[in-house]
């Protein structure tokens, strides 16, 4: 518990002492490197643990296992991304390049046990959007993300869960669902019903076997 507790503390006195080296060609090259690998480590744990692992232990159990292993590479991640920070500050589009900011921008998505941390991150991201950054779609994502860690409605409604039927609503709630739409517009989201009803189909085809056991045999879209 003390490690848990301490953690932040520790996580925020390491990222606030940061720099901004020059990136040399040789950095770029291994920054680029570095970042490819977090996000295959990232995203090997993005979505529900593998056949294997539900055939030999039950599906309960292959989830602890999962979401532990989850855990402790969403760790090992982080403490890259805040050691890169530390060295070259926020590694943004103008730096690395479209796809490797994405790869950056991942673990910090994904530490919602260091929400100060995250906080920084989307302070930084909106330093980088000032100074003519466009990646104005990860900062929405997170600024969501933060709100949802502390409770409270999101701005553009890129968190969700799901209803009885299997509809994908906003965690929390919406700060003004008149305006989502515009906000998602501007911030480079696709339309709220559009991504929604992604989400939705997947959601179905991922627990198909437990929505036809409840009579439900296609996802309920929105129209």
């Amino acid at each position: 518990m003390k490690r848990i507790l301490l953690f932040p503390i520790l996580s925020i006195a390491l990222v606030n002492c940061i720099g901004e080296k020059r990136i040399s060609e040789e950095d770029k090259t291994a920054i680029l490197s570095e970042l490819n690998e977090i996000k295959i480590l990232d995203q090997r744990f993005a979505g529900i643990p593998p056949t294997d692992l539900t055939e030999k232990h039950g599906n309960k159990k292959a989830w602890e296992i999962f979401e532990a292993q989850r855990d402790s590479i969403g760790m090992i991640n982080q403490q890259k991304i805040k050691n890169l920070y530390k060295e070259y500050g926020y590694l943004g589009e103008k730096k690395v390049g479209e796809d490797a900011a994405s790869d950056f921008w991942l673990p910090i998505q994904h530490a919602d046990n260091d929400v100060a941390f995250q906080k920084e991150m989307l302070d930084a991201m909106g330093k980088e959007i000032k100074s003519g950054s466009d990646d104005k779609y990860h900062y929405a994502m997170l600024e969501d993300r933060i709100n949802i860690n502390l409770n409270r409605p999101q701005r553009f409604g890129s968190q969700l869960t799901y209803n009885e039927k299997g509809q994908a609503i906003p965690k929390i709630g919406l700060i003004d669902s008149t305006i989502v739409d515009s906000l998602r517009k501007e911030f480079k989201l696709p339309s709220f019903k559009e991504y929604y009803n992604q989400m939705i189909i997947m959601h179905f085809e991922m627990n198909k076997q437990m929505f036809l056991d409840k009579g439900i045999t296609e996802p309920q879209l929105y129209k």
